[in-house]
């Protein structure tokens, strides 16, 4: 990747531990986003790009992991108009020169296998699996490429604070869905403990434990290295606490498997099933009768973007089909309605939206002109 405005030119293919890379928003490479980047900035101390840097799921494979990083990104560009630059990292190796070995090696078949059953094992690796985040700090027109208005929203006081917990739900909300998908029972939650008691959530008594930052991290890797060293007293500190928590954690499963017993029993868990499902079909039904009483489309519109009844026009779903459906009382407008079908909004596809037509093109075609005799 060579930067235009200075000259310099950056490597990174020989890098251990860049798994992946991608781009939403953009249709060249990343090296020419960047310097239209850096080209569309007037000011020599303008901003150019934001990061964000976070931890991915190690109870996920590595397609899941892509897969959610790349759906996040779409809701970047789709939220906010930018383009986005991501890449995913492997987590830190013990052994460094075993790491970069495997890292060598997997391009084999079983190379390959060998690297990331290394990555999973946390005896070999940290599971610091993690995605570096970057787009724009301009709007990105899709088709054309060119630059546009400043994303103020995300720096604006009154704004930026409340975009910034919107990322972090969306992302929670992402992940949780992947876990889910995935089988595992893993979830992360923003909440702090307290709030996850008061919620009901969480057990209470639970003790937030301290961030290492890289700092500490790199101590305990030299004392890893050197075996022999004892522990830090942060890292003794910390032992104890990881004990109460989990014994609380336990304590509260257990709690809360006998009260789900019980409740099965007493049939509370089917009056709770059968009152949601009322709740769920009266919205459905107040939602296609604002949809129905709307005069004009733009309140047909708004009417549908309102409504969590239907899927959103950028899952696949479209302004005309979604009126459609709440005016004939079809799809999930309609008596009865049951939705068991998981979608994935990156991947969905309405199934019987019409075929689009095959576009034609100009072909060009070299004609020769007739040889014409000539006389000697």
């Amino acid at each position: 990747m060579t930067d235009h405005r200075t000259g310099l030119i950056f490597n990174y293919r020989n890098v251990p531990g860049l798994l992946h890379e991608g781009l939403v928003g953009w249709e060249s490479s990343a090296e020419e986003l960047w310097n239209a980047a850096e080209k569309s900035e007037v000011r020599s101390n303008a901003r150019v790009a934001r990061e964000l840097r976070p931890a991915l799921p190690a109870e996920l494979p590595h397609n899941e992991q892509i897969r959610l990083v790349h759906g996040f990104a779409c809701w970047l560009r789709d939220s906010f108009g930018v383009a986005v630059h991501y890449v995913t990292h492997a987590p830190r190796v013990f052994d460094e020169e075993w790491g970069k070995a495997l890292w060598k090696n997997r391009g084999t078949e079983v190379g390959e296998q060998d690297y990331f059953t290394a990555l999973k094992d946390p005896t070999k690796s940290n599971l610091n699996f993690h995605a570096h985040i970057r787009f724009t700090t301009r709007e990105v027109e899709r088709d054309s490429g060119v630059f546009g208005e400043k994303t103020r929203v995300l720096d604006a006081r009154d704004t930026g604070a409340a975009c910034v917990l919107l990322m972090r739900q969306e992302w929670e909300t992402r992940t949780n869905a992947a876990l889910k998908r995935c089988g595992s029972s893993a979830r992360i939650d923003l909440r702090s403990y307290a709030d996850q008691a008061a919620a009901g959530d969480a057990p209470e008594g639970l003790e937030p434990q301290r961030h290492e930052g890289p700092k500490t991290a790199a101590i305990k890797r030299k004392r890893r290295q050197a075996k022999a060293a004892p522990a830090g007293a942060r890292q003794r500190d910390r032992a104890p606490v990881r004990s109460r928590n989990e014994a609380l954690w336990q304590a509260w499963d257990l709690k809360r498997a006998r009260q789900r017993e019980e409740a099965r029993r007493s049939g509370e868990s089917q009056h709770i099933a059968n009152k949601r499902e009322a709740e769920r079909r009266q919205e459905a039904t107040a939602h296609a009768d604002r949809i129905r009483s709307a005069d004009t489309d733009e309140a047909r519109r708004a009417a549908v973007e309102q409504s969590h009844s239907v899927e959103s026009t950028r899952a696949g779903c479209g302004w005309a089909q979604a009126i459609s459906d709440a005016m004939a009382g079809r799809g999930p407008f309609a008596e009865g309605f049951e939705n068991d079908e998981t979608i994935d909004p990156e991947n969905y596809n309405l199934p019987h939206a019409p075929e689009p037509e095959p576009i034609m093109r100009p072909v060009a075609v070299n004609r020769r002109s007739p040889r014409q005799r000539t006389r000697g």
